[in-house]
């Protein structure tokens, strides 16, 4: 198994870091089964997390899936096996409380990438490649990439992607919409905690009910969709957050 760096720090920021750097943080399926059980850890409020950061250690964010474990599994079992590992970490990421960003500290291959395009927002660094090398293996993408991906590129470039196996740069990946945003290696650390800070200062409970609209939409009709975005909006403007964000509006500045 990879390990697995947690860390909370007193403003809500959660860092879960795959910190297996000799390995290239490359994934077993009980390292799949990991990652999901911390990051349901921390969706607790017990846990004081306001904000969540998925990165990796080293020149990888994640080599992806241990082919030579995956090619060891027996196939009649194989379904249930993964669709055990991935549902967990899909219904964590998309239902918690906490805004997540991934922040790709160097290449993230097969899996790894579904599993970052799973997090809210995601960031990568200058040198980082989203790569999905399934069809050169004689393998299906997963984790959620048939359904992810023409949803951010569009049919022809998810298919093209699929289908060559390719390697899509960070600055191509954003030209894309595939991801958020690029910075220099260096700085995307900085980058990821400064707009982790920003997402913590929000309303809780606030990112879980804007995400759960946005996926909603997804198959909603306009008036569908229109009608659900009443209905959120009037529960919310009851909330004890909206109340307290108007307070600090209306607060006159230099008072507290």
């Amino acid at each position: 198994m990879i390990n697995i760096d947690i860390t909370v720090d007193d403003q809500g920021i959660a860092v879960v870091r795959l910190a297996s750097p000799e390995i290239a943080n490359v994934l077993c399926p009980e390292d799949v089964a990991a990652i999901a059980t911390s990051i349901s850890q921390l969706q607790s409020p017990d846990s004081g997390a306001r904000a969540l950061i998925l990165t990796g250690s080293g020149h990888m964010f994640s080599a992806g899936a241990n082919l030579d474990v995956l090619g060891k599994q027996d196939g009649s079992k194989l379904e249930d096996v993964l669709a055990s590992l991935i549902s967990p970490l899909v219904d964590s990421l998309q239902n918690g409380r906490l805004p997540s960003i991934a922040a790709l500290n160097g290449p993230a291959v097969g899996g790894a990438v579904g599993i970052a395009l799973l997090c809210d927002i995601v960031l990568a660094a200058d040198s980082a490649k989203l790569i999905v090398p399934f069809s050169r293996l004689g393998l299906v993408p997963d984790t959620g990439l048939t359904y992810g991906l023409p949803r951010l590129v569009g049919e022809a470039r998810a298919r093209a992607i699929a289908f060559l196996g390719g390697e899509v740069s960070a600055a191509q990946a954003v030209q894309w919409g595939l991801i958020y945003a690029a910075y220099p290696d260096a700085e995307l650390m900085n980058a990821a905690e400064k707009m982790a800070r920003r997402l913590a200062a929000a309303p809780p409970g606030v990112y879980h009910t804007i995400r759960q609209t946005l996926i909603a939409a997804r198959d909603n009709t306009m008036s569908e969709q229109i009608a659900l975005e009443c209905k959120l909006q009037a529960s919310a403007v009851e909330s004890e957050g909206f109340r307290k964000a108007l307070a600090a509006l209306r607060q006159p500045k230099g008072k507290s």
